[in-house]
């Protein structure tokens, strides 16, 4: 299995803009979800550890994606200690994220030179977080705190590289807010992945999400780029 580095990660959720996380517990239709972000144009991905069966489903996604979905990056979230990290980082996890902010993921993360993208919601969390050797920062609960907290953060601290969580919607103005701060890429769950994605199988719709929110993203960005 090709091992990506964590600047070949970056770059890739850097230039997309966009790094979902899903989980499913049904191997087939977990499969098919991927299909369909990669048909999207999306490159890469995080798997949540959030079924009982989470492990093995992961294992099946990343031979499904060596055989048939070249350049796609996976990576395992919901992770919240050691242990968590070396079995999926052994099961072929090219990087970690966590909602909270653990030293002992971040060790062993940097131990072996994994990235690792910890949840942090206070300053002092999101500096220590790069202080412990994370790549970026999830910034969790987004909604909660809103693009203004990044940006005001940004301010003193202009080489914070973040990702906000929980609370980016698929609403083009709300993109703007956020891309506006200068955050790397966002996180959107639920409402990508959505009832009429998960429950009715529509592939084809999340497909079509992924297309609108990579061209969206992409000209947002170019907008923000030419007012400068």
């Amino acid at each position: 299995m090709k091992r990506y580095s964590k600047k070949e990660i970056l770059n890739v959720a850097n230039e997309q803009g966009l790094l979902p996380p899903f989980n499913h517990p049904e191997e087939t239709a977990a499969k098919k979800i991927l299909d369909a972000i990669y048909a999207g144009g999306l490159r890469i991905i995080e798997f949540t550890n959030r079924s009982e069966n989470a492990l093995d489903v992961f294992k099946a996604l990343i031979k499904h994606a060596e055989k048939n979905l070249p350049g796609l990056i996976i990576g395992i979230g919901t992770i919240m200690n050691a242990k968590q990290a070396k079995q999926f980082y052994k099961a072929g996890a090219q990087f970690i994220v966590a909602p909270v902010l653990t030293k002992e993921v971040g060790e062993y993360c940097v131990k072996n030179d994994i990235l690792w993208i910890p949840g942090a919601a206070t300053p002092t969390e999101i500096i220590q977080a790069h202080e412990w050797g994370a790549g970026f920062v999830k910034i969790f609960p987004a909604e909660v705190l809103g693009p203004a907290f990044v940006k005001a953060l940004k301010g003193p601290c202009p080489w914070i590289k973040v990702m906000p969580s929980g609370g980016v919607t698929l609403d083009e103005e709300n993109l703007r807010q956020w891309f506006a701060t200068g955050v790397e890429c966002v996180a959107i769950g639920g409402l990508l992945f959505s009832k009429e994605v998960m429950q009715d199988k529509n592939y084809t719709l999340l497909t079509e999400r992924i297309k609108w929110l990579l061209t969206t993203i992409a000209a947002i960005r170019q907008g923000l780029t030419n007012k400068i």
